[in-house]
């Protein structure tokens, strides 16, 4: 058993970084919020882990967005922030690990005049979502092109004007004692990477660990689109399944696990309108496509750990004739688990329904894949294994695609109740 198996900060860098992908005029900006969120609640007087829960609410406070159809910009969060903090909320609500954050979310975009009419007994996580509110404004005001030092007159005077109606007067008072700080206006602006250093437990978590938050991260790209809320489950659980059946140990098929969890967190920088296109994507469009490969590449490949994951993750797109994507790596520089990841997205696909097409049978899989293998684009020998084992594992796949199916479903279900 794997005891240690990467680091809360090479996670939290990661899933940092994914968020950044989603348009450029959002980078950085979850880590600004979580950065003066921290400072925010250390000023207050808040614990070691209120402060942290201040932290976690900035970074994760736009989770929401990610149910945004089409590009999603700084602008278009702002104008529906109420409901992509209610959507945030229930997306957290949905995964133990993160549910302890969905209210401070939920909270994050609410005035504080009605969120005291809301709750007659206010509780820490309804405080940290004013401080997270406060946070996000700043950040907004702030403008990477002009020295910060300059900005802190006129942030403050705009927050200000907002006084007790959006928020409360401690978290005010807290901001106040915050802009005769210098150095707090330069991190946010010139080294917004340094919300890390604030993390007091940078321990080693465990293999069984990894999974429960890459599980929860894979739902940042799946979510985005109808016809991919199920995808990485059913990889994760198809590429399992071979590699138990490849004779890996249990530890190596929980690291596939991972793997397939985290296979196409790329595609966040891919726009809706081509992950979504109902027809043949054009030469420009699939150009476009194939980045997301390499961006998973990117985001993973600097977590302590993640060796495997990164590799057996990023080179699913890859083929054996070197004829793949973005590498062009051959058979020879293609190791079993990079096979059984290729496998198993491909046969993931073909049997989910997309925008372009229906999901297709057993009998019509079978020959696409044989046909893929006999021309040297994927393993034969996986190939043969994901054949003569097909209804196993094609049941693995759809009983782990429909359980994020249903998630799916009760998030937008919330989402239209409110």
């Amino acid at each position: 058993m794997i005891r240690q198996f990467t680091t809360k900060r090479d996670i939290v860098r990661a899933f940092a970084n994914t968020m950044n992908l989603v348009n450029p005029e959002l980078q950085d900006h979850h880590e600004k919020v979580s950065y003066l969120a921290y400072r925010l609640a250390e000023a207050l007087g808040l614990d070691e882990k209120h402060r942290m829960m201040a932290f976690a609410g900035g970074l994760l406070h736009d989770i929401g967005g990610v149910l945004k159809q089409g590009n999603t910009s700084l602008t278009d969060l702002e104008m529906s922030a109420g409901k992509v903090a209610v959507v945030g909320a229930s997306i957290l609500k949905t995964f133990p690990v993160t549910s302890p954050f969905a209210a401070i979310v939920r909270e994050s975009q609410t005035p504080w005049q009605r969120l005291k009419k809301l709750h007659a007994d206010l509780k820490a996580p309804h405080q940290i979502g004013q401080i997270v509110h406060l946070a996000d404004a700043v950040a907004l005001l702030l403008n990477e092109e002009s020295p910060v030092l300059n900005q802190i007159g006129q942030v403050r005077q705009v927050i200000r004007s907002g006084g007790e109606t959006e928020f409360s007067p401690e978290v005010l008072s807290a901001f106040d004692s915050l802009c005769s700080r210098e150095a707090v206006w330069m991190d946010m602006l010139y080294r917004p990477q340094f919300f890390l250093d604030l993390m007091t437990d940078d321990r080693w978590i465990t293999l069984d660990e990894t999974l429960i938050l890459t599980e929860f991260m894979s739902k940042i790209i799946d979510f985005r689109s109808p016809f991919t809320a199920m995808h990485s489950a059913g990889v994760a659980a198809s590429a399992v399944a071979l590699a138990e059946l490849s004779g890996m140990s249990e530890d190596e098929c929980k690291v596939m696990r991972i793997a397939g969890h985290l296979h196409d967190l790329g595609k966040l920088k891919i726009p809706n309108e081509i992950l979504d296109k109902p027809g043949k994507l054009t030469d420009e469009e699939f150009n476009i496509m194939k980045e997301h490969a390499y961006y998973t590449w990117v985001l993973l490949k600097d977590v302590r750990g993640f060796g495997q994951v990164s590799t057996w993750a990023a080179l699913h797109h890859e083929k054996l004739n070197g004829n793949g994507y973005p590498f062009h790596l051959t058979e020879a520089e293609l190791s079993l688990g990079s096979r059984i990841m290729t496998v198993a997205d491909i046969f993931s696909a073909l049997t989910e329904e997309r925008p372009y097409r229906k999901s297709m049978g057993k009998e019509k899989v079978t020959a696409i894949l044989r046909e893929n293998a006999q021309n040297g684009l994927l393993s034969g020998s996986v190939v043969d294994l994901l054949v003569e084992h097909y209804d196993e594992i094609n049941e693995r796949r759809a009983i782990e695609s429909k359980k994020a199916s249903r998630k799916y479903q009760e998030i937008l279900a919330r989402k239209e109740q409110e």
